[in-house]
């Protein structure tokens, strides 16, 4: 495997920063000991959104994708969320770790907010495999069903959130 790409790596792969620009970052992250995210917002103005897009890329890179076909599910892991939960933020949960961490599944595109609800409303250690979304929609469909969500209503959603 390829060594993971930094996250400034990846802003000048997307187009956000120049590797001038990372690298003025990572002088003043020596010397001031924050996280390069909130120097990068600082120094130059890099949106929060752009932030979370690299970090989910850079997560997704060392985690991979999970097949939920071949994944075994726990219905106490299931009940862990409401069906309205599943569907906002786009996490199935799929079984408790011996360790007792809860295995989440989660959206690319919803990534970062799903890691913000586990943290602040789930009791459990949780931690994220991103799952592709059509899989993962179907998964939702059948472990938290949503009689009136068809496939058309699900994908004209998701080309409405598109940017034009």
């Amino acid at each position: 495997m390829d060594k993971p790409l930094r996250i400034g790596e990846i802003l000048v792969q997307n187009g956000v920063l120049t590797e001038q620009q990372v690298f003025e970052i990572a002088q003043a992250q020596r010397r001031l000991g924050l996280p390069f995210g909130v120097l990068a917002e600082q120094m130059f103005e890099v949106t929060l959104e752009s932030i979370e897009q690299a970090w989910v890329q850079q997560y997704h890179q060392f985690t991979g994708t999970i097949d939920l076909a071949s994944c075994r599910f726990d219905e106490q892991a299931l009940r862990l969320i409401s069906r309205r939960q599943a569907w906002q933020f786009e996490i199935l949960p799929i079984n408790f770790e011996s360790t007792g961490e809860l295995l989440i599944a989660a959206s690319h595109a919803r990534l970062a907010r799903a890691v913000t609800f586990a943290a602040n409303r789930l009791e459990r250690v949780a931690y994220f495999r991103i799952a592709e979304s059509e899989q993962l929609r179907d998964f939702l469909q059948q472990y938290y069903p949503m009689p009136d969500v068809s496939r058309y209503l699900i994908d004209r959603a998701q080309e409405l959130k598109k940017p034009a």
